[in-house]
């Protein structure tokens, strides 16, 4: 067999097809959903092989509990444990734990194949590229889709906030790794936050501005006066471009005006609505059983007029006290392996950014249920790098 057609390459291959839904075939076709099941089934064995082969960092501690809670809650949704309760939006009663596993399992193979050296450093470089080629259609395909919707409505939109947008965050740590070119480096990090910006999504804005920042600030450290020039050099590059880029844009496009407004004035977009609405059943109209135990799965959707946009509040609603106690432990866990971990510098910098960036998108957007295999990619072989 060659060298290249290993079970990594398989497996990450096979969530690269899976990705590409829209792009090269329909999406939800049979072909689709059966790919879907073959990919959860391969990685629930892998999280039987990593919690049994391996010490594991404190990390999966924390993930197993948080997956046991969500499989509990979900598979009672999809033998019927709700179907009495009427929901804002119509739902899929599976959907609920496909997207939650698709989410956070890839990262148990991600792990052994790391521990195994099938994952190398040098093998996410690579990946960086591939992946960011395939994130660039991902997003000209939502754009296409966004505008026929909003024909088919009667608008005449031309732009619109793209969700992928996100998923140029999560490539954002892996440029870590591209630390011996850094004019390349730049170039990517620069490349990432350009779409981030085209997609008008204001989290990913502050939160890829923030890892911008940051990512400087590390680059700086311990680094000697030439380089320390160079990277001086090209982050002003970089932001001048940025500037350039910004001005240009509030002059010519009244949709990022908008947005811009929306930001000043406080408007989150109906956020504030879905807040109180969770919260205030949360604290108030909850029963003692709801709120020990949540409303279950997909409860936002019984309570409001969407999902809570808020992982604190998801979570609150739909697993109630014991859910949220099984997140802070999560979160813990995650951050003590991060900080008192014993990795390379590369690999504490990613982790550190892969931290911040998740935890950050709880408070306005969906973390748990939106990593992916991109991120996991790397998580998995930085964990994996830990020094025994």
């Amino acid at each position: 067999m060659p060298l290249w057609l290993n079970k990594a390459n398989i497996y990450l291959f096979a969530w690269c097809v899976y990705s590409s839904q829209g792009i090269f075939f329909p999406k939800g076709t049979l072909f689709t959903q059966l790919l879907v099941i073959v990919l959860l089934t391969i990685s629930f064995y892998y999280v039987f092989v990593a919690n049994t082969r391996y010490k594991l960092p404190l990390y999966f501690w924390g993930l197993n509990l948080l997956l046991s809670l969500f499989i509990v809650y979900g598979v009672y949704l999809m033998i019927g444990g709700y179907n009495s309760f009427d929901y804002a939006l119509p739902v899929d009663s599976f959907n609920y734990l496909k997207v939650i596993l698709i989410s956070l399992i890839p990262i148990y193979p991600f792990y052994v194949f790391s521990k195994e050296c099938l994952i190398t450093e040098k093998y996410l470089v690579v990946c960086f590229f591939i992946l960011f080629g395939l994130t660039i259609a991902n997003y000209y395909e939502q754009e296409n889709e966004l505008l026929i919707k909003a024909m088919l409505l009667g608008n005449d939109a031309e732009e619109f906030t793209n969700n992928v947008g996100y998923v140029f965050l999560s490539l954002m740590p892996i440029c870590v790794f591209l630390y011996k070119r850094p004019i390349l480096q730049y170039i990517a990090l620069g490349a990432c936050l350009l779409f981030i910006f085209m997609s008008m999504k204001r989290g990913a804005i502050a939160i890829g501005t923030l890892c911008f920042v940051l990512f400087i600030c590390e680059n700086l450290k311990n680094a000697s006066f030439k380089r320390k020039v160079g990277i001086l050099s090209l982050s002003t590059v970089l932001c001048f471009i940025g500037y350039q880029y910004i001005e240009n844009k509030i002059q010519e496009s009244l949709y990022f005006q908008k947005r811009i407004t929306d930001t000043l004035q406080g408007n989150s977009s109906g956020r504030d609505k879905l807040y109180n609405q969770s919260a205030n059943f949360f604290w108030n109209d909850a029963s003692a059983i709801q709120f020990l135990f949540g409303a279950g799965a997909n409860g936002t959707l019984k309570v409001s007029d969407d999902y809570a946009h808020n992982d604190w509040l998801e979570i609150a609603v739909n697993q109630g006290v014991l859910g949220l106690i099984f997140f802070v432990i999560y979160w813990f866990l995650f951050a003590k392996t991060v900080f008192f971990g014993k990795y390379e510098r590369n690999e504490k910098a990613i982790l550190q950014f892969i931290l911040m960036i998740y935890f950050l998108r709880t408070f306005f957007s969906m973390s748990y249920g939106a990593m992916g295999y991109i991120p996991m990619l790397s998580l998995g072989y930085c964990l994996a790098s830990k020094k025994e």
